[in-house]
């Protein structure tokens, strides 16, 4: 993998993140973009969660970690490495960053595939983006109900080569999302970016609100997302294992480490 990616890479509980702001992590995702000859870059958003899972598993650090371009997806992220030392600019929104690679997309006349979701709603997904983003070309949609290794998902990267598609949304819930990236980053044709995004169709498609601007100043997202959804009080109950994690390993720091 090109060391360019991780030039500025921390790790905070053994999952690789990337010192980037928004603007530098924007400004790296257009320029693969629109680089003919690059090859697939791969971009992972690592949060409380998916990290405090990750340290307890050595396969899940392992994936997370071979993201190219990981960001700092929830202030609990910006929050650890913080306390930990190695401290980053500023959360970078996965689903904010997914809209800025889509208005590259559009400014540059490249494909764009969708994935993920209920049936349905990548369709809707679709619509709702390309009336946000004029010119934007959608070239291919598939919902995320198919199974790993059979016929479905033959055809499905089948249509993704077809498409001639540069950017590749993937939305399958981590692992799975950033999992089919890494399994599958060399079948997928003329794709140049591949973004695991979560639960971005969902609210690309209206069928989710994102919680407010008010809301996400106050760095209260997380809360607004349980309370819209009391299945995820179940996942957020991992946050408090994070906390401790975190402040556990930061007895132990010393200036010299920079690996965490």
């Amino acid at each position: 993998m090109a060391q360019i990616w991780r030039d500025e890479r921390i790790y905070i509980h053994g999952v690789g993140v990337d010192r980037l702001s928004f603007e530098q992590a924007k400004a790296k995702i257009k320029r693969q973009l629109t680089q003919d000859a690059s090859p697939l870059a791969a971009v992972f958003t690592p949060n409380a969660e998916m990290i405090y899972r990750a340290s307890c598993n050595k396969t899940l650090a392992e994936l997370l970690s071979s993201g190219d371009i990981n960001t700092a997806d929830g202030v609990g992220t910006v929050w650890a490495a913080r306390q930990l030392g190695t401290p980053l600019p500023e959360r970078v929104a996965g689903i904010e960053l997914g809209e800025s690679a889509l208005e590259a997309t559009a400014e540059n006349g490249l494909g764009v595939f969708l994935v993920g979701g209920k049936p349905g709603v990548a369709d809707r997904a679709a619509e709702r983006l390309k009336q946000r983003f004029p010119g934007l070309a959608i070239v291919g949609t598939h919902h995320g109900y198919f199974e790993n290794g059979g016929d479905e998902e033959a055809a499905l990267k089948s249509r993704i080569r077809e498409s001639g598609a540069q950017l590749l949304i993937v939305c399958l819930g981590f692992p799975r999302q950033e999992r089919w990236i890494a399994d599958n980053k060399n079948e997928l044709g003329a794709v140049r970016v591949a973004m695991a995004l979560g639960g971005s169709l969902d609210v690309w498609s209206g069928d989710v609100r994102r919680a407010p601007a008010f809301v996400r100043n106050v760095k209260l997202e997380w809360l607004w997302r349980i309370l819209g959804d009391p299945r995820r009080l179940r996942r957020a109950s991992a946050l408090p294992g994070f906390v401790f994690l975190t402040i556990k390993k930061r007895k132990k720091f010393s200036p010299a480490q920079t690996n965490l």
